[in-house]
């Protein structure tokens, strides 16, 4: 059985865009402000670069 490289690209890509689509609806909602972003936004590209190191290491 052949072992598969995970997609690191398309993890990070969707953390990206799945992130993205959260804090618009937030924003929308107001849950948070537009102060807030700049914080949100540093935490979604964070967040995105664990987790594609996560799946490179897994690999």
């Amino acid at each position: 059985m052949r072992k598969t490289k995970p997609d690191v690209p398309g993890v990070i890509a969707g953390t990206v865009l799945t992130g993205a689509a959260t804090i618009w609806i937030l924003n929308d909602n107001g849950v948070i402000q537009t102060d807030d972003l700049g914080l949100t936004a540093a935490l979604l590209l964070v967040a995105a670069g664990i987790v594609g190191l996560a799946a490179s290491n897994r690999g």
